[in-house]
């Protein structure tokens, strides 16, 4: 569901979901979202990611992200199937 960018000091702002949260084990007790330190990372135009630091500060690596692991395997197999000059093998 799209949500409306929001100003906050001169950044843009928007909110996880409660539901992606509570997922992801990101609320109290109290059903607060937990004291957690997350990143931003812009990966092309219009697209971010988002990641929660450990406990320790280290991030998750995006590579071991099953989702980043699923389309990459996508993307090779699209150009295994392609030849160098762009046509499907076997024509």
């Amino acid at each position: 569901m799209p949500q409306a960018l929001q100003s906050r000091s001169g950044s843009g702002l928007v909110t996880i979901p409660k539901e992606y949260l509570e997922r992801d084990d990101l609320l109290d007790d109290y059903g607060e979202p937990a004291d957690k330190q997350l990143t931003v990372e812009r990966l092309d135009s219009g697209m971010y990611v988002i990641r929660v630091c450990e406990d320790d500060g280290d991030l998750p690596e995006i590579r071991e992200c099953p989702v980043i692991d699923q389309l990459a395997s996508q993307k090779a197999q699209q150009l295994l199937s392609e030849n160098v000059f762009g046509q499907q093998q076997g024509d």
